[in-house]
C-alpha cells in the first residue's frame, strides 16, 4: 500500500508541525490546515458575525482540502465539533485539556465524547491522558510527544548569574501553586545570587513576578527554545507530566528538576522530587553535584520522542484506518 496523503488540522504543541515538516523531508504527501483564527473573544453582533463568516470561509477550504487527501488527521478532540462539517471522516488527536477537562464541562463534554466515540482512530500525547481516553476507546493509540531534536540547540548556559528557566506558563493546569511555591522557596534561598525567570504567560503571572520571577515576553518559538537552552536549570511543571516545554529542554540537554514524581514514565532523565526538595535539586545542579549528562540527556529524548518514530507510528495507523475501509 502507497504512503496516505494527510492533512492534518488545527496544531497544538507544534505536534503537527514537526511531523508534516518530518513527512516532507520523506517526500510524504502532508499538509497543514492551521484553526480558522486565534483564541479569542467575539463581542456583541458584529463580532458573532464576523466569527460565523471566518468559520464558515474555513470550513469550505477543509472540505476542498479533505476531499484532496486520503486521511484527514485532528488535532484536538475539541476541534472536531467544528472540523466534522467539512471533514465527517476524520482521526482524532488528543492533547491534553480537550479530554481531560473539556469533556468533564457540561457544555462542551458531549460533543468530546462524540469525537472519540466517532473517529476512525484515537491517539493520545501525554500518558496521564490513557484514563480519559480508553474509557470511550480501548483502542486509541499512545504517541509519545514528539520533538525534532536537532531543531533545539545545544545546551549552552549563559554566562553571568545562573539562570533558573520556569518552563510553563503561570496556569491552574500547569500545577502553578506548586510553581510559585518553588519560585518563592528560590528566591528566598538564593536572592540576587541567581536569575528567575519564566514567561508573561497565565493567568498568575502577578503572582509570580511577586514570587520574584523575572517575566519575559512571548516571543518567537526559536527565541523560546534558546531560553531553555540558555538555562543553567529549567524547572519543569508540576502536572506530573512531560510536556512540550519540558522535552524541548532536555531535547537540548538542560537539567530539568521536575516538583512532582513521575511515576507514568519509566526513568525520565529528570529529577523528579517531591515540591519541598525543589530547591535543594536544583542547588545540587548548580554544585555540580548531579553529575548532568548533556549528551545522555539529548539521547533519551530522541530515542523516546524523536519525531521520525512519531512519523512512523502515525503512518501505520493511518494504514490501519486505510486498511479498515475495505
Amino acid at each position: 500500500m502507497s504512503a496516505p496523503s494527510v492533512l492534518h488540522v488545527n496544531d497544538a504543541a507544534f505536534t503537527a508541525a514537526r511531523m508534516t515538516t518530518e513527512a516532507h523531508r520523506r517526500g510524504l504527501e502532508w499538509d497543514l490546515l492551521p484553526k480558522a483564527a486565534p483564541a479569542q473573544q467575539w463581542p456583541g453582533v458584529s463580532g458573532r458575525l464576523r466569527r460565523a463568516m471566518i468559520g464558515g470561509r474555513w470550513v469550505a477550504r477543509l472540505a476542498v482540502k479533505a476531499w484532496r487527501h486520503d486521511i484527514v488527521h485532528v488535532h484536538s478532540a475539541s476541534t472536531v465539533a467544528h472540523s466534522r462539517l467539512g471533514a465527517p471522516r476524520y482521526v482524532v488527536h488528543c492533547h491534553g485539556t480537550d479530554v481531560r477537562t473539556a469533556q468533564y464541562d457540561p457544555r462542551r463534554g458531549p460533543a468530546v465524547v462524540r469525537a472519540l466515540e466517532r473517529a476512525e482512530a484515537v491517539l493520545y500525547s501525554t500518558p496521564d491522558l490513557a484514563e480519559h481516553v480508553l474509557q470511550h476507546r480501548p483502542d486509541a493509540v499512545y504517541l509519545p510527544v514528539p520533538i525534532d531534536v536537532d531543531a533545539v540547540p545545544g545546551w549552552y548556559p549563559a554566562p553571568g548569574r545562573p539562570r533558573i528557566v520556569f518552563a510553563s506558563r503561570w496556569s491552574r493546569d500547569k500545577g502553578v501553586e506548586v510553581q510559585l511555591a518553588v519560585a518563592r522557596d528560590l528566591a528566598a534561598r538564593m536572592g540576587d545570587r541567581v536569575d528567575l525567570v519564566g514567561l508573561d504567560w497565565g493567568s498568575c503571572t502577578a503572582d509570580a513576578a511577586a514570587s520574584g520571577v523575572r517575566l519575559v515576553p512571548r516571543t518567537g518559538h526559536s527565541d523560546y527554545l534558546g531560553l531553555l537552552a540558555g538555562a543553567s536549570v529549567v524547572v519543569g511543571q508540576s502536572a506530573g507530566i512531560l510536556a512540550a516545554s519540558e522535552l524541548e529542554a532536555l531535547a537540548a540537554g538542560a537539567p530539568v528538576v521536575v516538583p512532582v514524581p513521575l511515576p507514568l514514565y519509566e526513568n525520565p532523565p529528570v529529577l523528579a522530587v517531591a515540591a519541598s526538595d525543589a530547591a535543594d535539586a536544583v542547588a545540587a545542579v548548580l554544585d555540580g553535584d548531579h553529575g548532568h549528562d548533556p549528551v545522555g540527556v539529548r539521547r533519551w529524548t530522541r530515542d523516546t520522542h524523536g519525531v521520525v518514530q512519531a512519523v512512523d507510528s502515525v503512518q501505520e495507523v493511518h494504514r490501519r484506518v486505510l486498511a479498515a475501509r475495505g
